[in-house]
């Protein structure tokens, strides 16, 4: 049931936020304005982050997932019956969609681990994602191109709002879990120490820190290729914006694939190997973006790939084959980082903690997003979308290897994890 639940509602978040990316390229020819829009889910999250982990940990997480699918229900309510979608409209609801998602997302992963005896952590988050990959599938790339043809944009927000108030139905059929769980008596704190709690433990605890940081880098890249994937299809690929899904799609085959071998891989070479290989492959992929040109001689002399041929056949520029070509491995990377680092994440951290630092991990993803999504905007302008894409990949692989040096030196092994 919790599954099903996020299946219908991250397909209709998904959905949302397509129509919403949509509008803003429509009522804006500048890239900064896509910056301004991937800000939106940022923004939220530095401010409310940590005060949603807390509140994850104290309240019923069955109760707090059903009283936020029934604002999101609300807030479809209310833009479906306003007026015509402006620039600012579109960036206010946006806000307060992620600043929902702030308390939502943690609450679900944190019921997820209350549900699932920790061997299957990773099995259930692969599972997991995999409805996230299905729901953006749906919602992204055939409902909500389908409505806004159809309707426009105010049929795609009430068919997203029908799916939240069904996600709110099936999270409160979910089993009250909450009476088993009970937090420790402990000493009165300040403001200041409960909200850092999540941190101290994850910077604490070695091989969380490293598993939050791979997860964090990837989400970094991320939302810096979102604000400059537009610009690099008309720029490069020499094809239009609104082709981003259909350039892209090959990338949830190699999400899917990713998701269904993550468990194995994590057997196999365990999870922490996992997570951080796969980061420096998705790195590696995104560089590859900056070389297409290079890449489609390689594709085409070394390796003797009859993309022109294929090209011809399809109506496809073979540029545009490569994009694709190199997308499925690039999915199937992140896939692997987060399913692997989420796993570790939740079999490590006690539960009465264990929203917070769940929380904690969005916060300092966002903080560390801020800078390069403005940038990336600004710098696509200046410089172009190769060398972006180029600049984004060494500044993912350097940062990655400051990270696990700088957790080998000074995080203190933890013994209160919660499988010790």
């Amino acid at each position: 049931m919790l599954w099903t639940s996020r299946l219908v509602s991250q397909t209709g978040q998904g959905a949302l936020l397509y129509a919403m990316l949509i509008l803003v390229v429509d009522l804006s020819d500048r890239s900064i304005f896509n910056s301004l829009f991937v800000l939106c889910a940022i923004v939220p999250s530095i401010v409310f982050g940590l005060a949603a982990g807390v509140v994850v940990d104290a309240v019923p997480r069955r109760s707090l997932l059903t009283i936020l699918n029934g604002f999101r229900f609300a807030f479809m309510l209310f833009i479906v019956a306003g007026t015509e979608p402006s620039l600012g409209g579109v960036f206010a609801t946006t806000l307060g969609i992620w600043v929902i998602h702030q308390f939502y997302s943690p609450g679900e992963a944190s019921l997820l681990a209350t549900l699932v005896p920790p061997n299957r952590y990773t099995t259930a988050q692969s599972l997991f994602n995999l409805a996230v990959t299905i729901s953006q599938a749906v919602g992204m790339v055939l409902i909500a191109p389908v409505l806004l043809l159809a309707g426009g944009p105010r049929l795609v927000f009430a068919f997203s709002g029908l799916l939240f108030l069904i996600a709110g139905a099936m999270t409160w059929l979910l089993p009250s879990v909450d009476s088993v769980r009970r937090r420790q008596v402990r000493q009165r704190r300040t403001l200041r120490d409960t909200l850092g709690e999540g941190w101290r433990f994850a910077r604490g605890d070695r091989q969380t820190f490293e598993a939050i940081m791979d997860d964090i880098l990837v989400s970094i890249g991320m939302s810096a290729l979102i604000v400059i994937v537009p610009f690099y299809l008309e720029r490069v690929l020499g094809t239009s914006k609104e082709n981003t899904v259909f350039v892209f799609a090959p990338a949830a085959l190699g999400l899917v694939l990713g998701l269904r071998v993550a468990p194995l891989l994590g057997r196999v070479i365990g999870e922490r190997m996992s997570a951080t290989a796969s980061l420096f492959i998705f790195a590696i992929c995104v560089a590859s973006l900056g070389f297409v040109d290079q890449a489609l001689e390689f594709f085409t002399g070394a390796l003797r790939l009859p993309l022109d041929r294929i090209g011809e056949q399809l109506s496809i520029s073979p540029l545009i084959l490569v994009a694709m070509l190199i997308s499925i491995p690039a999915g199937f990377a992140s896939a692997v980082v987060n399913v692997a680092a989420r796993s570790i994440l939740l079999s490590r951290t006690p539960e009465h903690v264990r929203g917070q630092v769940i929380a904690t991990q969005g916060l300092l993803g966002n903080l560390g997003a801020l800078i390069p999504t403005l940038l990336a905007g600004i710098a696509t302008d200046l410089f172009g979308a190769k060398p972006i894409a180029v600049a984004i990949a060494l500044a993912i692989m350097l940062v990655a290897l400051a990270a696990h040096m700088w957790g080998k030196r000074s995080a203190a092994p933890i013994e209160t994890a919660s499988l010790a």
